[in-house]
């Protein structure tokens, strides 16, 4: 049906319409001729023309008629003004109260000139105007004048009854302003940044101002015409005798077009529109009038329906694109799009998948991201020809339908981001070689592939994976962030041509020897998990070029990983090594090929020519043990002692053997290779054993090297320079004490060293001659007190971190030490926090003015971005200036009274964009400290100007805009951050937008030249983090991605910021609301990673600079403050930056370096910083500082060593297997005497193990992680493990019960497999509060206290406990249920002995009395427990006597919870009193919500088959001959579930019976 939505047809009044007509009395031949203002030829469209006004003179009833579109008749109601009427329209009412305060608002005049205007926030556009007209000289009558909205670069005429001041508000609402921010008099103010309203005769806006468009004039082929941005009202003149010329049409960012049906009806070959970022809330009608049309895209508007679009005339589109609109529906003709191959309906805000969608058979590419559909119609399966399905960020949950398996072309599939348990569905399809199911779900992945190269399933609870059928064509596979502790050996072998794997973030302890059979692999990478070690068959992986193993526990590595010889990149960062392996001297085997890999040891390595027979002798001699020893000596090597340094260690003997320290140690790389070292470090001597041995070998391609944060001492070297290929070695804190000489000239193509956190003194300064490429070097955190002259021959030098060393020399002192100008070349220098430091002025004619110049000045440094002089004295008279691209820092490690460290890296970039701001007194108060990080978009032009704008004004700006709030009541510094940032933004737009001519007085501070900002920075932007500390409330106002985090003294953490992500579905509807979209790689517009910011102008008010702010108290266990930039967290867990925080809390410039440096180690290559602030002496800021200048001024030795002692790690060989413990503290001493046991277990253990055997591989390893990690920061021994159950032992009861109430609460925080949620033994409980009080696994645990026999244990050498104390512990927690902690009468009384002794008003017995210093020690720590058990608060609940077993008198018992759990008492006393009421047991049922059709008799009748088959099976294994009684099974547990089961789930009964049948499999 042909529907007209002229406006005329619309018109209530029929006289006011016909107006125009009078004088038309003569209609005839007046269509045949072009209209007036098209000069084209006739028979281009005339009979179109014709037709269409018979087609709408007849659905008029033949009443009227209308103008072609093209004549530009001004209608009574414009088209083009209804198609917009709804912008401001919706949620504002109709008439506001009269009585409302005004809104300013700021209407320009075509001269600049503007007139400010005060008006209710409902007046039109025919108010306003009257108004502006009499106060502005007009050269026309009033009704021909418009109001034109500009935004950025775009710009609309406004309606007569839209309302200007309503647009205002919404725009400024969206661009983070509030009620309280008193909007209507932000209106007075210039609000060009977002949007400019201007009162301009028509002929400079209207329809008279299109002429010739040069632009299109100038265009010699009309075949594709571009006509987007250009702010046109209609199309220009010259296009239409070129129409029938036009293909391709854009008519994008064009907010005011209205588009002449008769134009697009001219064109009669056109075949595709782009009508985007149009702002249109309805589709202009005449796009349905190309008929030929077979590409439209109307992505990014506001349409709302399509109802009224026509589009069904376009029967031949094979393409739509409706991305990123407000559709809820579509329209039914949708389903007759026959020939539609391509449709994306993305953003939009469908609930449902249109059922008719799945009649368009021809359909092969369907994006539906980012809507709200929660299920697929089963009908999907008639899309037989869909190759591409992409519906990302839905509701999807469950599995797919199965008519989903009959898209049997279906080649990729993105369901990303929804809540699926399954992809079996997806998996069987015949032709799919992609799936993307990341961040769902699953949590069993049992399923059958058939062409399938690419699976994502990171990011999913993954306990089981297993690939049924081989899949050669698989290439990628990514199982991050899972719950993975084993992958089946048979997987292995049923991917043979994998390329790429990734199984970080998981629960592996070990590796099975098949994975020497993925022989393509080519990057495989299992960071963040268990491991403690590595198989030897990964030296089988001969096309290995990437193996990232950080963050494992890797005592050592395998010598055959050598064999891996075309390996680029090797990340060990984060483990226990103690040393790096020699080179195998055979290769390893492929798992069940033994010939081939025999084969290959006895061939010797490529290259080899067969004169050489004493090598060739020597192949099979080192493959097969070597047998013979005297060979050798006829041979190439001398088996005489070896003049390499440190030779007595060395074994002179041809057999490996075990040399010191337990690593092999071969003559093959010592004797053989002495000649190589003294003569030609790098170049592989053909006749040499070692070149020999190490040419099939990573030796040669091995490129990358991070060793960071293991235990590596300075044996290390011997291997290492056996690299000669190396161009990134990373060795940062590790227990390096001496470089040897020649070292660094092993490794000739050096680009990147990092040795921070050693305990070097001096480099081996000579191999600084002749070596050049070396760029970065970073030697901060180790004990250099002068550094070598010859480091000034290493010119390509760009970075260099000499800070936290103890330097102490004169800089000028050239040319014995090392002074900076010789390398001009640098980029960053950092000297910070060499607290000896003195740079002062050198005497005229001395030695350091060399040829008169004066070393101490940095000018020679042309390039320098980053100088880092805190804490160094500085006597010479000037430093560097400061600009966008230079900083220059020179304050010290004190903020005020607190302890301040900072660390930053410039990573890859050219120039600086990340700037810091520290003010220690704000204001002039003692009081209030100011933090900020401004990190600027990095570019390659130059500094960030935005960076530099941020840093300069927001000091002075806050503080205007706290002194308003604190003469406000009501109002918070919270409302002032706000403020302050939405006030800073604003004017950075507008400095930008007015290329700052009058903006000069914004430069209030510093010698500096202020930012001047320009239009090319108006694409630019920043995110920035601010810290506002006033006494002890703390403010943390941010936008984008810097995250600051709280630190407590107990190892916990609060994020004080928020991420602005713009896939965040709260942020992706801000906005969506605001004009902007989201694209599917999450960034806004496809531009931006986040979605607020200062700058990016140009996306406004999409990206808004409104911060999120938390206000918090700093409480006692407050430990500091830390602020860091994006590259830190995506590398740092926040765990980790916890651990090595608190490590090094005694001196946060290392802290914040060590932070850096472990970001670098994991692999950081972008810019970074980050800043610490101390608050745990906040309360006590006052009285410290006496001590502090007094110390500084008399003894600054004192303070210099002070920051080493708390910060070095124990020197003594602590044997830790797990390197996340080695950052916490080190175990207490086994205590002895009288102390506290714990015994703990897991309830109903066994159950789970039989019933999800997958899933409790990784709970445990996360159940024993919060155990060991809590005992490691209360300070607790771990005495032993069995099983699940720990025992272990306190100093103290009050370390004992902390322990408890830690280890309870926190189990409450894993993210448990998804199984052990599902089971009735695992699931959440809240209490009448809603707190959640039951979650996961749940352990029971019993505390005791006295003196037990302690006694060694020979084999393990740890402590172990016995007599009658232990055996009372143990029947004390037997007596607990899951989640109880049962305490004796003993430990009761010690409990209330602490109190007593030790309560904080008592403080006399600790000083003055002859008490042992570790007594003190004692007393201090039971104090700081008590304080801490009793912020939580604690109750306990009397059970009574109870008879336990073995023991001969009843004990007293006592239940204790923290204040948070006490739900757990009238939960469990409830629990029990339902238990008494049911006398009559009731046996389990099936949950309500079931879909299965089982009888649960069965399932208790196949458990005791399952149950009475594995007895007959164990009687069967004993000796026969005997006579053997059958025994009855075991059948308690099965009695308890039949009978007080509860209800149980589908997913428990499938899992459950499963696990039945293979009992039964196994036995039979």
């Amino acid at each position: 049906m042909e529907q007209s939505i002229d406006p005329n047809e619309r018109a209530a009044a029929p006289g006011s319409i016909f107006s125009l007509d009078t004088n038309l009395s003569n209609m005839e031949g007046i269509l045949a001729k072009p209209p007036p203002l098209t000069p084209l030829d006739n028979n281009i469209f005339v009979g179109n023309v014709e037709d269409e006004a018979k087609i709408e003179a007849e659905s008029a009833g033949g009443m009227k008629w209308d103008a072609p579109d093209s004549w530009a008749v001004k209608k009574v109601n414009d088209d083009n003004m209804s198609r917009l009427d709804e912008i401001d329209e919706a949620g504002i009412t109709p008439k506001a109260d009269e009585k409302a305060a005004p809104y300013c608002i700021r209407i320009f005049r075509i001269d600049g000139t503007f007139v400010t205007l005060s008006t209710p926030l409902n007046s039109t556009v025919t108010e306003i105007m009257s108004q502006v007209g009499k106060k502005t000289y007009m050269t026309d009558s009033l009704e021909n004048y418009q109001i034109v909205m500009k935004k950025h670069d775009l710009q609309r005429i406004l309606g007569a009854g839209e309302r200007p001041v309503v647009i205002q508000k919404r725009l400024l609402e969206q661009a983070g302003y509030e009620e309280n921010d008193k909007i209507e008099d932000v209106g007075r103010e210039d609000n060009s940044y977002l949007c400019r309203f201007s009162f301009v005769p028509a002929r400079e806006s209207g329809y008279a101002s299109v002429t010739n468009d040069p632009g299109v004039s100038r265009v010699q082929k009309y075949s594709h015409v571009d006509l987007s941005g250009r702010n046109l009202i209609t199309i220009p003149i010259s296009l239409y005798s070129k129409a029938s010329e036009i293909i391709s049409l854009n008519l994008s960012r064009n907010l005011s077009l209205d588009l002449p049906k008769d134009f697009i009806q001219s064109c009669q070959n056109l075949r595709d529109i782009k009508f985007i970022n149009n702002e249109a809330w309805k589709l202009p009608p005449s796009l349905s009038r190309a008929s030929r049309l077979t590409i439209l895209d109307v992505s990014n508007n506001r349409l709302e329906q399509l109802e009224h679009a026509e589009l069904s005339r376009l029967q031949g589109l094979i393409s739509l694109k409706l991305a990123n609109n407000r559709l809820r529906s579509l329209p039914a003709y949708f389903g007759t799009f026959r020939s539609m191959r391509t449709l994306n309906i993305s953003s939009n805000f469908l609930d449902s998948f249109p059922k008719f969608l799945c009649d368009l058979e021809g359909l092969v590419d369907i994006d539906m991201s980012f809507n709200a559909i929660a299920s697929l119609p089963d009908e999907i399966g008639k899309l037989r020809n869909l190759e591409r399905f992409v519906i990302t960020n839905n509701r999807l949950n469950g599995s797919l339908p199965a008519t989903f398996g009959e898209l049997i072309n279906m080649k990729e599939v993105d369901v990303r981001y929804n809540a699926l348990s399954s992809i079996d569905v997806i998996a069987r399809l015949p032709k799919v070689e992609q799936i993307s199911a990341d961040h769902n779900s699953v949590s069993v992945c049992e399923s059958e592939f058939t062409k399938i190269r690419v699976l994502r399933l990171n990011s999913n609870p993954v306990t089981k994976f297993e690939i049924q059928n081989a899949v050669p064509t698989l290439t990628t596979l990514i199982l991050s962030n899972a719950k993975l502790a084993h992958i089946p050996d048979a997987a292995f072998d049923k991917m043979p041509n994998l390329v790429k794997l990734v199984l970080d973030k998981n629960h592996f302890v070990s590796l099975p020897s098949h994975i020497g059979k993925l022989r393509k692999l080519e990057h495989f990478s299992i960071a963040r998990n268990s491991l403690s070690s590595l198989p030897a068959e990964i030296g089988c992986l001969t096309e290995l070029r990437f193996l990232d193993v950080r963050e494992n526990n890797l005592k050592k590595l395998p010598m055959e990983l050598w064999w891996a010889n075309k390996l680029e990149t090797l990340n060990i960062s984060s483990n226990v090594l103690d040393n790096f392996p020699k080179p195998a001297s055979r290769a390893p085997q492929v798992p069940g090929d033994a010939t081939a890999a025999n084969q290959s040891a006895l061939n010797g390595s490529p290259g080899q020519t067969s004169n050489n027979s004493s090598f060739e002798e020597l192949g099979p001699l080192e493959a097969f043990g070597q047998r013979r020893p005297s060979q050798a000596s006829s041979g190439l090597l001398s088996v005489g002692g070896s003049p390499v340094p440190g030779g007595p260690d060395r074994k002179s003997s041809l057999v490996s053997v075990y040399g010191k320290g337990g690593r092999k140690t071969s003559v093959v790389s010592r004797s053989a290779s002495q000649d190589t070292i003294q003569t030609q470090p790098t170049v592989l001597r053909k006749d040499s054993g070692l070149s020999a041995r190490l040419l099939n070998t990573f030796a040669g391609s091995l490129k990358n090297l991070y060793l960071a944060d293991n235990q590596l001492d300075d044996d290390v070297f011997d291997e290492l320079i056996m690299l000669g290929e190396l161009r990134v070695l990373n060795l940062s804190y590790n227990d390096l004490n001496d470089m040897p000489q020649r070292t660094l000239k092993s490794w000739p193509q050096l680009v990147e060293l990092y040795l921070s956190g050693n305990e070097l003194t001096s480099l081996p300064s000579d191999d600084f001659e002749e070596f050049s490429l070396l760029q970065i070097l970073h030697i901060n955190g180790n004990k250099f007190q002068t550094l070598p002259a010859e480091l000034g021959k290493a010119h390509r030098l760009v970075i260099l971190d000499c800070g936290s060393n103890s330097l102490k020399y004169n800089v000028s002192n050239w040319p014995y030490d090392w002074n900076w100008n010789w390398n001009t070349n640098l980029k960053y220098l950092n000297l910070s926090g060499n607290k000896r430091l003195e740079i002062k002025p050198s005497l005229p004619g001395g030695a350091g003015s060399r040829d008169g110049r004066d070393l101490t000045d940095f000018s020679a440094l042309q390039h320098l971005r980053i100088l880092g002089l805190m804490d160094v004295t500085l006597t010479i008279p000037t430093t560097p200036d400061e600009t966008e691209d230079r900083r220059v820092r020179t304050s010290g490690s004190l903020a005020g009274q607190l302890a301040y460290g900072m660390a930053d890296t410039l990573g890859r970039n050219e120039h600086l964009s990340i700037i810091d701001m520290v003010v220690p007194r704000f204001n002039s108060t003692e009081t209030e400290t100011l933090l900020g990080m401004f990190d600027g978009q990095a570019l390659s032009s130059g500094g960030s100007k935005i960076a530099k704008y941020l840093h300069e004004n927001f000091q002075h700006i806050f503080s205007e805009e706290l002194k308003k709030v604190n003469s406000t009541p009501d109002e918070t510094p919270a409302d002032a951050l706000r403020r302050a940032f939405l006030s800073l933004n604003k004017d950075l737009a507008t400095a930008a937008t007015q290329h700052t001519e009058e903006r000069s007085l914004l430069s209030h501070r510093g010698s500096a030249a202020p930012a001047v900002l320009s239009q090319a920075d108006l694409h630019s932007g920043g995110v920035a983090t601010v810290m506002f500390l006033q006494q002890s409330e703390l403010y943390v106002a941010n936008v984008g991605d810097a995250q600051a985090m709280l630190i407590h003294s107990e190892g916990g953490h609060r994020i004080l910021t928020r991420k602005h992500d713009p896939a965040e579905p709260n942020e992706r509807q801000r906005i969506r609301d605001a004009g902007g979209w989201v694209s599917r790689q999450g960034k806004l517009n496809d531009i931006l990673e986040v979605s607020r910011a200062f700058g990016y102008v140009q996306l406004m008010p999409a990206v808004q600079a409104a911060p999120h702010i938390t206000q918090v108290t700093v409480k006692e266990q407050d430990e500091m403050i830390l602020v860091a930039s994006r590259e830190l967290w995506e590398y740092l867990s926040p765990e980790i930056v916890v651990d090595i925080a608190r490590l090094e809390r005694g001196d946060l410039m290392r802290a914040a370096q060590r932070l850096r440096d472990y970001a670098i180690a994991f692999g950081a290559t972008n810019k970074l910083m980050v800043m610490m602030i101390g608050v745990s002496d906040l309360k006590k800021r006052a009285q410290i500082r006496p001590h502090r200048v007094q110390s500084l001024s008399f003894n600054p030795a004192a303070i210099i060593d002070e920051g080493y002692a708390p910060a070095r790690r124990p020197k003594k060989k602590e044997t830790v297997e797990d390197s996340g413990l080695r950052r916490l503290q080190a175990e207490v001493q086994a205590p002895v005497g009288d102390l506290s046991i714990v015994f703990t277990d897991i309830k109903s253990s066994t159950l789970l193990w039989e019933t999800y055997p997958s899933a409790m591989r990784s709970a445990i390893k996360l159940h024993n992680e919060v155990m060991r990690r809590q005992l490691r920061i209360i300070g607790g021994y771990e005495v032993k493990t069995e099983g699940d159950a720990f025992m272990v032992s306190f100093p103290t009861a009050t370390s004992a019960l902390l322990w408890c109430f830690a280890v309870q609460q926190q189990l409450l925080e894993v993210q448990w497999p998804s199984e052990v949620l599902s089971s009735f033994l695992g699931q959440e409980v809240y209490d009448n509060d809603h707190q959640l009080i039951f979650k996961g696994l749940s352990v029971r645990m019993g505390i005791h206290w006295g003196a037990p026999v302690c006694e060694h244990d020979p084999v393990t050498r740890r402590m172990d406990y016995f007599g009658p104390m232990v055996n009372r512990t143990s029947r004390i927690s037997s007596v607990a249920d899951g989640g109880q902690i049962t305490v004796s009468a003993d430990f009761i009384s010690e409990i209330q002995r602490c109190l007593e002794t030790y309560s904080e008003s008592d403080r006399s017995g600790s000083t003055g009395s002859e008490d042992a210093f570790d007594n003190d020690m004692l007393s201090q720590s039971i104090r700081r427990e008590l304080r801490s058990l009793s912020s939580q608060g604690f109750e306990v609940k009397d059970m009574g006597e109870r008879k336990l077993k073995g023991l001969e008198n009843p004990e007293y018992i006592y239940l204790m919870y923290p204040h948070a759990l006490s739900g757990r008492i009238h939960y469990q006393q409830r629990i029990a009193e339902t238990d008494k009421l049911t006398q009559v047991e009731e046996p389990a049922t099936l949950s309500q919500q079931t879909q299965l059709s089982i009888d649960t008799d069965c399932v208790w009748a196949l458990w005791s088959v399952s149950l009475r088959l594995e007895m007959l099976c164990s009687s069967l294994e004993v000796e026969r001959g005997h006579n053997v009684a059958l025994q009855p099974p075991e059948t308690a547990m099965l009695e308890k579930m039949k009978h007080r089961g509860g209800e149980v789930t589908d997913r428990f009964l499938v899992n459950f019976l499963t696990h039945q049948v293979s009992r039964i499999e196994v036995r039979v």
